[in-house]
């Protein structure tokens, strides 16, 4: 292993990247915006634990993202998986994007126990769920939102819900399904969701697609 990009990537030494599956870690600044907290340390400590070692990369159902780089699991030699390490050190959030899941309670359990210790991001203030009517146009890229169903459409085989006029989830039918929910039994629950929120046509949209991703608070 040649080092870590940032906290979620890698370069092997044969300059392939590895983006490391089931994991999302704090970004580092592009396009004139700052470095998000905690981005150099998730890096360093992944950089640390894999620099000049022979790691092992084990797929999931996907070998490659949209970009060209390899998705995987990295083992380091000792055997210890280095998403769950950073997971578990609150250097990342867990992420689950069908089909590559196979990891996905391991890192759920990961994540849960740096959360209840309030270790790196979980201990950060700009790290907390941010309330669906506080977001701005600018607000893209991964986040946690909480907020209110106050709306369902549904266009085609896509179901929309509304938080604000200006935010919206896209939730897949078999995400419903999993949680025991209908569309319309959504409206006035209170949800958590974490995912990429994109602009959409003057509005912020976030797509889930796994119940991972999708919390119901009432």
């Amino acid at each position: 292993m040649r080092w870590a990009l940032d906290g979620d990537s890698l370069l092997l030494a044969d300059d392939r990247q590895v983006r490391l599956v089931g994991i999302n870690a704090p970004d580092f600044g592009k396009n004139g915006r700052p470095d998000q907290p905690l981005a150099k340390t998730a890096r360093d400590r992944a950089s640390v634990l894999t620099r000049g070692q022979t790691v092992r990369l084990v797929y999931d159902a996907e070998r490659h993202d949209r970009y060209g780089r390899l998705l995987a699991y990295v083992f380091l030699p000792d055997g210890r998986e280095l998403q769950e390490i950073l997971l578990r050190e609150g250097l990342a959030w867990f992420v689950a994007i069908d089909p590559n899941v196979a990891r996905l309670t391991a890192h759920r359990a990961a994540e849960a126990e740096a959360r209840a210790f309030r270790r790196g991001i979980w201990a950060a203030p700009q790290y907390e769920a941010v309330p669906a009517e506080r977001l701005s146009p600018a607000d893209t890229g991964f986040v946690r939102l909480s907020g209110i169903v106050t709306a369902v459409e549904r266009h085609g085989d896509a179901i929309e819900f509304q938080l604000t006029p200006q935010v919206r989830l896209v939730i897949a039918p078999s995400v419903l399904a999993a949680l025991g929910q209908s569309p319309q039994a959504m409206r006035g629950k209170r949800v958590l969701a974490r995912g990429w929120l994109a602009e959409y046509k003057n509005h912020l949209r976030l797509r889930i697609t796994h119940p991972a991703m999708l919390e119901l608070l009432s």
